[in-house]
């Protein structure tokens, strides 16, 4: 029975001490051993937490499993760097484009294939 107390005093000490700030992603754990992408984790919150979050939908989809939902990993790559011009030309980012209330995704055109190869390996680390 104390260790039930003092186990839940030490979690509520934590969550006060942490400001109750939550993890953007919108998932804390990490599937085991898979070592989360630094990097990936990085460029996630600096880039795309603010529309999307890995397991929930937001402003736009949920990432988890979006190499899944593309048939071209390059047309993916495209998309992340210039979503209107591959709206412009593919079925499925229209049908993406128009699900999201036509909201227009950021261009990232600065960002590399390591650096997308970096968010989706950091997507992938996160548990469901």
């Amino acid at each position: 029975m104390i260790k039930k107390i003092l186990f839940s005093i030490s979690i509520v000490t934590l969550l006060v001490a942490c400001g109750g700030q939550q993890d953007p992603t919108n998932a804390v754990i990490h599937e085991a051993n898979k070592p989360v992408n630094v990097e990936g984790r990085k460029l996630f919150t600096s880039l795309c937490a603010s529309c999307h979050m890995v397991n929930k939908e937001l402003t736009g989809p949920a990432l988890k499993g979006v190499e899944g939902r593309w048939a071209d990993r390059a047309l993916l790559y495209e998309f992340v760097r210039n979503s209107q011009a591959v709206i412009a030309k593919d079925e499925y980012s229209k049908n993406l484009f128009m699900k999201y209330n036509q909201t227009v995704m950021t261009p990232f055109g600065s960002l590399t294939d390591a650096d997308i190869d970096n968010i989706l390996e950091y997507i992938n680390s996160v548990s469901n």
